[in-house]
């Protein structure tokens, strides 16, 4: 999906700062993230998960504000900020071992906040209803994203295919913003095309969203993103189209190495 440079920004980082005791995580880092595919990129411990859990709520930076929609997350729990619209993935998996893939999907529904646990445990035709509903939605999901045997226990998919569950658990509710840490890690080849192939045809139904992707896989990043940010010990060195940042030489140097850029 492409955006343009005066959409709204989705989310703002503003001049956020995260320190681990003595370790600066996180230094002054401003950020807009538009709708469409924003990638951040940068070697391990730059500071790129911690990036998405200040924003999600699972940590409060020391310093700055991050504004969804204008609105300050601060403070808020991450069930609270989710119910704002945030939606995210992480590096491992997060699933119940035990239910389908259709059913952890359906974990990630909104059926509880519309009609209560209480309609759900009476069993009532509202509650019924909504389940049929969001089961229909996670098999569409498992199927655009390329899973096979989505009524196969998530404990007997390999780590890749159990991503692939958790992004369409993170699609399910057609989140503001979704959050996605190394979707592709653990990924073949055919993997990755269904994996971009069903966020493109989300994001083709969902042109207001945003989508910020961690992910040490660049090419994904040129494929998906019109805009990618640098992190480099905790800030950021640059942003702009993948092909501009990627020909950086502070990047080239920080990050991929002479052997990248030779062969660029």
């Amino acid at each position: 999906m492409t955006t343009t440079a005066v959409a709204t920004p989705v989310v703002q980082f503003v001049d956020v700062q995260k320190a681990f005791g003595g370790n600066k995580v996180l230094v002054d880092v401003s950020l807009d993230v538009r709708p469409g595919f924003t990638g951040l990129i940068g070697p391990n411990g730059a500071g790129k998960t911690t990036c998405l859990n200040v924003v999600s709520g699972y940590l409060q930076p020391d310093a700055g504000d991050v504004r969804l929609a204008g609105q300050s997350v601060l403070g808020r729990a991450p069930m609270e900020v989710a119910r704002m619209g945030v939606s995210r993935t992480f590096q491992t998996p997060r699933l119940i071992p035990n239910l389908s893939a259709v059913e952890n999907v359906m974990v990630g529904g909104s059926r509880h906040y519309r009609h209560g646990h209480l309609a759900e445990l009476l069993g009532l035709p509202s509650a019924r209803r909504d389940e049929r509903v969001q089961r229909e939605r996670a098999y569409a999901l498992l199927e655009e994203l390329g899973l096979d045997h989505p009524d196969r226990a998530a404990n007997a998919f390999p780590v890749g295919s159990q991503k692939i569950i958790e992004v369409a658990r993170a699609l399910l509710n057609d989140p503001v913003l979704l959050l996605l840490d190394e979707p592709a890690a653990g990924l073949g080849a055919e993997d990755v095309d269904r994996l971009v192939n069903g966020l493109n045809a989300w994001t083709a139904r969902n042109p207001e969203a945003a989508v910020m992707i961690i992910e040490h896989d660049l090419e994904l990043i040129s494929r998906l993103c019109p805009t990618a940010a640098v992190l480099h010990f905790g800030r950021i060195i640059t942003s702009g189209a993948p092909k501009d940042v990627l020909r950086d030489p502070v990047v080239v140097e920080a990050y991929l190495g002479a052997d990248v850029a030779a062969g660029d």
